[in-house]
């Protein structure tokens, strides 16, 4: 009798391991089942055969259901699986359940696709002849193999499609609906690499390092490095994965892919429909050579001859999840570049400081693109609200170089990293924030929906007119966000056409494409908070605005700095990307700040060797690894007093501890975090796993929220 290990769906980290079961029925690993655990009846994943148990008196359960006729996932996805569980203290079916489409994700064996009939023409059978009528024959005898069941009533009629089925010479069949590949587009002449280009492909080509860091200026065309790479991939029958961080970035990339490659494409984001992306997943199983462009979760697609994996824009923080399992696709990423024995290219204008560091110390390989290819840097002018006076929050300085662009048909981004109306409310007598009641903090006000907004949990409230804690009516609105700016900037610049890009305009399936393509059409201003700020290659934008960097670099938090750098000098490179030269004005109250010195010098390098200063004093990736721990409970004292105790055991296994600190509020729960640091990561990993253990067994009535290298700390 054959014996299965089986990973179980339980949220509880104790149960993240592999139970025998056995099976009368053969089943393949990466195959779904229903199995007895205890009183319940759970989903599990067979990972692979097992042997039956030395000691006698241990009773192998036999599981129940087998949910899939095929595998779900392969070796491959199964290993990448147990890697990620494992580094990012999670169960392991957690981790699979994250990477499945939702539908193959069902716990029923009845997922919910969008499926179409089909009619498929059955052989003769010599030995039982079939009598048929002329009408059926002449049906039966025509050029047709199959035929989507629609069609064919419609071309023979239903009496005779039927009567072909009751005779058993067709069979309907219902198949998940195909949304195949990517249109194709008409091919485009390949521009000729200039010399640094040229000289970057050489680099990688001949990188004895599996990771290879492309670190080039904006506007110094990494994506013709990108695709030449991908060409000589696609040439030798392999496949291509081309991860970018934003969904808004899916549309530019995809239509300049399908017009220099005559291969199957795929794009895989998050706004495809359930059906869509099994139809991906499934096509992307039997794919030769081809390309796939995605966000995040394209890192998961059963692609079973990887030639090369691009990371574009590298740094993004929306690479790393942050709820739930908060795994990082980078790590999944190296995962299967090792596993197929392909190159992985990380690139970016503005490099992590973790991969840069490890790009000079020679862990990974480094290319460089040092100018762009017009030849001309935008000018960088920092204007300084001190002493410039300024109008619905654009300075004189500001307002008049848009002016002029208006006058020259030329366009202009504005980048703000606020949406909203008005980020915040405060009263005047109290002094005290609209806040949400379940997260404790500030609350936007939303004029298209005039209601208050949480942009942590989302809780929409309504509108109120005094003060909740001393009821006054002097409430005042301090800051301004992207859809206020939209409308101050519209009584400033009447006559000019404005784009607003931002997670409220862009809610809608398609909003991305329809509001790139109005801009490229006939905008003027687009404004936008951080998905403006990155990849996107208008050659007309000839200036760009950047409000509110003092917000960014204000931030409690280590990572403030590098974050407003990046942000900042990736929005900066949106302009003077063609033939025109580029202007960047940024508004600050204090200039001197050394970030802005480097943004202004456009000197990456100043910028690292001085951030890496500050890091090495405070002892801070990537001189340490880090881990946050969120302790949450309905009551402040005893989320506290948690943290106390696992501060005190962590301590134990010699890792540093800060805090605990009190954070902002979740869904009515107090929260307090500790900030866990470590010079191994190994030691760091295993150190979590037995907090997580001993935490499990003995704070029921708490909940732990454990992030592993974090991209931003909890506030």
């Amino acid at each position: 009798m054959p014996y299965y290990e089986v990973a179980i769906e339980h949220s509880t980290i104790a149960l993240s391991k592999q139970f025998t079961y056995h099976s009368e029925q053969p089943v393949q690993p990466g195959c779904r089942v229903f199995v007895p655990f205890g009183r319940q009846k759970l989903t599990g994943l067979v990972i692979q055969e097992g042997q039956k148990q030395q000691d006698s008196n241990i009773r192998i359960k036999e599981i129940e259901t087998i949910i899939d006729d095929k595998p779900v996932l392969d070796h491959e996805q199964i290993e990448l699986a147990r890697y990620l569980a494992w580094i990012t203290i999670s169960p392991i079916m957690g981790m699979i359940h994250l990477m499945l489409p939702r539908a193959l994700d069902a716990k029923s064996s009845k997922p919910d696709f969008s499926y179409r009939m089909w009619l498929v023409k059955q052989p003769l059978d010599s030995q039982n002849p079939v009598s048929l009528t002329p009408k059926l024959k002449m049906v039966y005898e025509q050029e047709w193999q199959e035929m989507i069941y629609t069609d064919a009533v419609n071309e023979f009629g239903a009496y005779s499609v039927n009567a072909l089925c009751k005779k058993g010479l067709a069979t309907k069949e219902k198949r998940i609906i195909d949304y195949g590949t990517l249109p194709k587009r008409k091919q485009v002449e390949w521009p000729a690499l200039n010399a640094d280009q040229q000289r970057a492909l050489n680099t990688i080509r001949q990188a004895n390092k599996q990771v290879v860091l492309l670190h080039g200026v904006t506007g110094s065309g990494k994506t013709e490095v990108f695709f030449h790479l991908a060409k000589e991939q696609l040439e030798q029958g392999k496949q291509v994965l081309i991860l970018v961080p934003e969904i808004s970035l899916t549309p530019m990339m995809e239509e300049r892919i399908a017009s220099r490659f005559d291969c199957d494409v795929y794009g895989c984001h998050s706004r495809l429909s359930d059906s869509q992306f099994v139809s991906v997943w499934q096509n992307i199983e039997q794919a030769g050579p081809c390309i796939v462009i995605g966000t995040r979760k394209s890192v998961f697609l059963p692609m079973k001859n990887l030639g090369l994996i691009i990371m574009d824009e590298e740094h993004d923080t929306s690479y790393k999840q942050d709820t739930n399992i908060r795994y990082h696709a980078r790590d999944a990423a190296l995962f299967r570049a090792k596993y197929h024995h392909c190159k992985l290219l990380l690139a970016s204008a503005t490099p992590s400081l973790e991969s840069y560091s490890r790009a000079i110390k020679g862990v990974y390989a480094l290319a460089t693109l040092p100018r762009r290819v017009s030849g001309l840097d935008a000018s960088i002018r920092l204007v300084d609200l001190r002493i410039t006076p300024s109008f619905h929050n654009y300075s004189s300085e500001l307002i008049d170089r848009i002016t002029n662009r208006l006058a020259k048909h030329q366009k202009t981004l504005i980048f703000l990293n606020r949406r909203g109306y008005l980020p915040t409310v405060r009263c005047q007598s109290c002094h005290e924030y609209l806040v949400c009641e379940d997260c404790n903090v500030p609350l936007s006000y939303h004029k298209n929906e005039d209601r208050f907004v949480c942009h942590v949990c989302g809780n929409r409230y309504p509108i109120v007119y005094e003060c909740p804690h001393c009821h006054s009516k002097q409430l005042t609105q301090t800051g301004q966000g992207t859809e206020r700016l939209e409308e101050d900037t519209a009584s400033l610049f009447p006559q000019a056409k404005i784009v607003r890009m931002d997670h409220d305009t862009t809610r809608q399936k398609g909003s991305h494409q329809r509001l790139l393509d109005e801009f490229k059409e006939d905008g003027d201003i687009l404004m936008g908070t951080q998905m403006i700020a990155k990849g996107l290659d208008f050659h007309d934008i000839t200036l760009a605005g950047v409000l509110s960097i003092d917000s960014m670099l204000n931030r409690p938090d280590y990572l403030s700095n590098e974050r407003a750098y990046q942000l900042t000098e990736q929005a900066a490179g949106r302009a003077g990307r063609g033939n025109e030269p580029g202007e960047v004005i940024i508004q600050t109250y204090n200039p001197e700040h050394f970030v802005l010195q480097c943004i202004k010098s456009h000197s990456y390098t100043d910028f690292f060797v001085q951030e890496m200063q500050y890091r090495h004093a405070g002892n801070y990736p990537p001189y340490v690894y880090l881990a946050t721990l969120v302790i949450r409970n309905h009551d402040a004292f005893e989320a506290y007093q948690r943290a106390l105790e696992i501060k005190y055991r962590l301590e134990a296994y010699g890792v540093e501890v800060l805090g605990p600190v009190d954070i902002s509020m979740r869904n009515k729960q107090a929260r307090t975090r500790l900030l866990i640091k470590d010079k191994d990561d190994e030691h760091l990993i295993q150190t979590l796993w037995q907090c997580a253990l001993w935490f499990e067994e003995n704070a029921s009535r708490s909940r732990m929220d454990i992030n592993v290298h974090p991209m931003t700390l909890e506030e």
